[in-house]
């Protein structure tokens, strides 16, 4: 556990990476992982997207001389989705009271490229600070897609506001099928209910930015890097998502220039900042 004066945070290397519990002067900031949760990372406050984000339609996709096949990583989902760092096991690279580096290394199978990934974690007063890191270990070009997925609470008292001008259409099985201007239905400038409108879509042209507003706190999320905001709001559950990522939806399974193209020995960074007020 990380505390610095009233905000507190709790990660669990082991499974995933994850974030277990956020919370600051008592309030849960991400939604707490319930006791009984086992070992599936939906049930976390939040886990990181690596070396991809989303589905990949079937699994396959190809680039360079690789023709690639991922398997199902999710029974409830015939899609490949959200890498392999939310299903690995990470460990501790260094820790203090608050602050924290966690790494895995992952590649080298079913995904080509051999890779190492860092998550670091930073608490101030007011804000918290993930900075997700992916390096290419291998001796060619690789794809590569980051991304976080926290877990907010209380979507019944929940506001949004987001600038977000486009969006990745969806089939039925959540597969983008194209880009198009966001429709006034599903707008969140200026901010309204979460639960105004059921959505799991990713938009594109997004600046960065997302306020998310209780009756009785505020958290802004910065994400620098990233251009791309998954907006997930199912209807009738207590819990919504806010996802910065640092490339489309499907872009793997379009055309994987769309997403970042690590060379031999570099680097993709991701950074988020969540910065916590009183209402």
């Amino acid at each position: 556990m990380l505390q610095y004066q009233q905000t507190r945070l709790t990660l669990d290397p082991r499974r995933g990476g994850v974030i277990r519990e956020l919370s600051w002067r008592g309030h849960d900031i991400l939604r707490p992982t319930p006791a009984q949760a086992g070992d599936d990372p939906f049930e976390t406050a939040c886990f990181p997207m690596v070396p991809y984000v989303n589905r990949v339609a079937h699994g396959r996709f190809s680039f360079g001389e690789h023709r690639v096949q991922l398997q199902r990583n999710w029974s409830q989902d015939p899609h490949p989705l959200h890498g392999q760092g939310w299903r690995a096991s990470w460990a501790i690279t260094a820790a203090s009271k608050a602050n924290a580096t966690l790494h895995f290394e992952g590649g080298g199978d079913e995904w080509p490229w051999r890779y190492r990934c860092e998550q670091r974690f930073q608490l101030l007063a007011e804000t918290v600070s993930v900075e997700l890191s992916i390096q290419n270990q291998g001796a060619e070009p690789m794809p590569a897609m980051l991304g976080l997925h926290p877990y907010f609470p209380d979507a019944g008292r929940a506001q949004l506001h987001a600038q977000l001008p486009r969006v990745w259409m969806a089939d039925a099985q959540a597969l983008p099928t194209r880009e198009a201007q966001t429709p006034a239905a599903w707008n969140f400038d200026p901010a309204r209910a979460v639960s105004a409108v059921a959505l799991d879509h990713g938009f594109a042209g997004w600046n960065g930015v997302a306020t998310l507003s209780w009756p009785d706190r505020t958290v802004t999320l910065r994400a620098p890097d990233c251009r791309f905001l998954h907006v997930y709001t199912p209807a009738g559950r207590d819990f919504f998502c806010i996802e910065p990522q640092t490339a489309p939806p499907g872009a793997l399974s379009r055309d994987p220039t769309e997403a970042s193209i690590v060379a031999p020995g570099g680097r993709l960074t991701m950074r988020v900042h969540l910065t916590i007020g009183a209402a």
